[in-house]
């Protein structure tokens, strides 16, 4: 085996299996297995040694677990073991809890807090609940703001009715109207804006009247020669503006718009002209001629919204058929009277409609025949 990293190429030889890369521990440091144990140990020597062990810790003799922190503070025995000792100082009676909240202040110790206020509130501008603020200013023409009421003097009452000196105080009627500054740039900036109706101020400094017109006269070249305004809004003659005599027809052959009074154009709304189909799809949305009429739409049938038609009780049905329909509705007659309401309405074939044989058995029972 040849090493390329190896001086001159030489080969290297195989580590031996047993060679273990890395390295090594401390033979006095913690093996995993020590750490994964139990620090506690498993029985009660190896728990002991390891009280022993533990020992050697301050945390351990000072904070013992289930016990309190120990400080080291040596008490005297007249202290800890009297159950009468109380710490603190005797209470004096007499002296009542507003005297130990609120003790008496002398003149001094009052100097020395207003003191200490005047620089707390310089230093971090803390005043009292309510107390006004001063600012020390010099005022002028000898005014004192303890005393001076700003504002404008009412002229009526404002209790009890209407005033119309309140209005003017809170509206400002006949302050000085307030003058304010502004930099020449921005009115300059705020001219050259577009303004409606006028053309716009580019700078130039010229105070133009409102109809001058920029640009340069157009010079016509000769009286048929067109401008730009003919381009624009056209010049032609009446005869130009005329529609196209071929205005409506077409010109492919066979296709002229030649009719007749009884020619009607355009798709029927009825296609009585196509034939309809055995088994009509969903789909199919053409009209056949079979459609129900506007009063059948304004007026449905009494059965309609079970999705049963008018026809449905005139088409003829058989004996047997009429016979179970009315048995399973509650209406079953003998054999003999069905036989002879069946017999009167009937047609030639045997058959009848539900509506036929309904009116029959009506009939039947407001006679009386049972």
């Amino acid at each position: 085996m040849t090493d390329p990293h190896a001086p001159g190429g030489l080969s290297a030889p195989n580590p031996h299996p047993s060679k273990i890369f890395g390295t090594g521990t401390a033979s006095e440091s913690d093996h995993v297995a020590d750490v994964w144990k139990n620090p506690e140990g498993d029985t009660e020597y190896q728990k002991a040694k390891n009280d022993l062990a533990e020992r050697v810790y301050k945390s351990t003799a000072r904070e013992p677990l289930g016990k309190t922190f120990v400080r080291g503070h040596e008490m005297p025995d007249t202290i800890t073991k009297d159950p009468k000792y109380r710490h603190g100082i005797v209470y004096k009676r007499g002296i009542p809890a507003s005297a130990v909240l609120n003790p008496d202040t002398t003149e001094e110790e009052f100097a020395v807090q207003r003191e200490a206020e005047k620089i707390y509130i310089k230093s971090h501008g803390a005043y009292r609940a309510g107390q006004q603020k001063k600012r020390d200013y010099v005022w002028r023409d000898g005014i004192d703001p303890g005393e001076k009421v700003w504002g404008v003097k009412g002229k009526d009452i404002a209790l009890g009715g209407k005033s119309e000196a309140v209005y003017d105080v809170l509206h400002g009627v006949g302050d000085v109207p307030q003058t304010t500054l502004t930099s020449k740039k921005y009115d300059d900036f705020q001219s050259m804006g577009d303004l409606l109706g006028r053309a716009r101020n580019l700078g130039h400094g010229k105070q133009l009247a409102g109809d001058h017109i920029f640009g340069k006269a157009a010079v016509r070249r000769g009286p048929n020669e067109w401008d730009a305004r003919d381009c624009v809004e056209g010049k032609y003659s009446y005869a130009e503006q005329l529609p196209d005599s071929d205005l409506g027809t077409t010109a492919t052959p066979g296709f002229r718009n030649a009719t007749t009074e009884l020619r009607r154009f355009g798709c029927p709304s009825v296609r009585s002209d196509i034939p309809k189909y055995a088994r009509r799809s969903v789909a199919d949305n053409q009209n056949y001629g079979d459609d129900v009429n506007a009063q059948f739409l304004l007026n449905p049938s009494q059965f309609a919204n079970l999705g049963v038609e008018d026809e449905q009780f005139i088409v003829p049905r058989s004996k047997e058929y009429i016979k179970s329909m009315f048995n399973d509705l509650g209406y079953a007659v003998e054999d003999d009277v069905f036989d002879e309401l069946f017999g009167s309405v009937c047609d030639a074939d045997g058959m009848c409609g539900v509506d036929l044989y309904r009116k029959a058995y009506n009939n039947w029972r407001i006679d009386g025949r049972k």
